[in-house]
């Protein structure tokens, strides 16, 4: 089991669909990124710098440790849709 917070998100034709488009959490915790996509791009997850590759019809799954207190975009990186805003607190 995963002790930390899920965020998920789905990218139809380049639609993005989240359940929230802000998504708070503390600091120094741990967040998975879970994001399905119908079209190939990279998720860009500013803040840890790190980029996820999607590959159509099939769910790209992240695990990070939110480390630097701030608010952050987590972006797919060729098309430039905004999936959510990240906001880590202290």
């Amino acid at each position: 089991m995963f002790d930390g917070t899920v965020v998920t998100a789905t990218v139809v034709k380049g639609d993005v669909r989240t359940a929230a488009k802000r998504v708070k959490v503390p600091l120094d915790s741990k967040v998975r990124l879970v994001v399905t996509s119908d079209v190939r791009d990279e998720v860009h997850v500013h803040g840890v710098d790190e980029y996820v590759p999607l590959t159509p019809g099939r769910t790209s799954t992240h695990d990070f440790v939110a480390r630097v207190p701030g608010t952050f975009e987590i972006e797919l990186h060729d098309s430039g849709a905004l999936l959510l805003t990240l906001q880590v607190q202290p």
